[in-house]
């Protein structure tokens, strides 16, 4: 199945986002740009509200995906190397493991009660009450002091300090 023109521009959006990420932590710091990044996903939901047929609707389509596909792709890699670096290196295969299965369940989760909910109510109504969910979520992030909070040193760091330091109660001479 082939990507249709109009929509190849989304997805280069995930490249750009991915190739920005080193850059723009390192300008602005990873809190900073977890906290923002990860609000402006879910903020670019609004534009699709304003979808109208024909050509300007597809624009806004366009545009609005290109911004969310940027903002997610940007979001990933600094939060999973974020999650990598403050898990011991014993637990990083657990981890990538529980995070994979965990997201995956989510989502399945949150589709079939989307699903449950647009059957009950309707289909706007349901989309009203999931964006309304989602919009919800940035708050989390700025609630949340783990971002705060410096990494944790991994293994190989633990045994070179412990092979350097000094035993307890010996000074430079």
């Amino acid at each position: 199945m082939a990507v249709r023109p109009g929509l190849r521009g989304p997805c280069a959006g995930g490249l750009i986002g991915s190739r920005l990420a080193r850059g723009v932590v390192a300008r602005y710091g990873r809190r900073r740009i977890l906290r923002t990044v990860g609000t402006l996903r879910v903020i670019w939901l609004i534009g699709l509200a304003f979808v109208q047929p024909g050509v300007t609707g597809l624009v806004t389509v366009i545009a609005v995906e290109l911004a969310i596909i940027i903002s997610m792709s940007l979001y990933g890699p600094v939060l999973a190397t974020y999650r990598l670096e403050h898990t011991p290196d014993d637990r990083v295969a657990r981890t990538l493991s529980a995070w994979s299965i965990s997201t995956s369940a989510a989502i399945a989760v949150c589709t079939a009660l989307g699903g449950v909910l647009a059957t009950l109510t309707g289909t706007r109504t349901a989309l009203v009450v999931a964006g309304l969910l989602i919009l919800g979520t940035p708050v989390l992030l700025f609630r949340s002091k783990a971002f705060d909070q410096p990494s944790a040193p991994s293994q190989a760091e633990r045994s070179s300090a412990a092979t350097t330091s000094r035993p307890a109660g010996r000074g430079l001479a």
